[in-house]
């Protein structure tokens, strides 16, 4: 028996299939190779907001790696920072940032798939 080689896109239509279907135990953030996303980001905004944005998103990744159930709590303590340095709530945080994300259409033809 040889070895069988699936190819990058093969892979990411089956985790889009999965991620689709509510899956995501079996997400394997260690095989996401970020750079088309990365470029998709700094296609999107100024260069030094872009920059951070990818930066930011690096150090999501890697607690992802690491566990991914951190994630969300290290969504919840950078909701609460931002709050605090704000002077408002965590909930008004994330209004703010709901008017200012990108629509669910654009996230899923866009972004999503280049996390899978």
């Amino acid at each position: 028996m040889g070895i069988r080689c699936v190819s990058t896109r093969a892979r990411a239509i089956a985790k889009l299939a999965i991620r689709t279907a509510g899956d995501t135990e079996t997400m394997q953030w260690d095989d996401v190779e970020p750079e088309r996303l990365f470029e998709a980001i700094r296609s999107r905004g100024t260069s030094a907001d872009a920059e951070r944005t990818v930066w930011a998103f690096e150090r999501a990744l890697a607690v992802a790696r690491l566990d991914p159930e951190l994630v969300r709590h290290l969504l919840i303590a950078a909701v609460c920072i931002v709050a605090y340095e704000d002077g408002t709530s965590p909930r008004r945080v994330l209004e703010d940032l709901f008017r200012r994300s990108i629509s669910d259409a654009e996230w899923r033809e866009r972004f999503e798939p280049l996390l899978a």
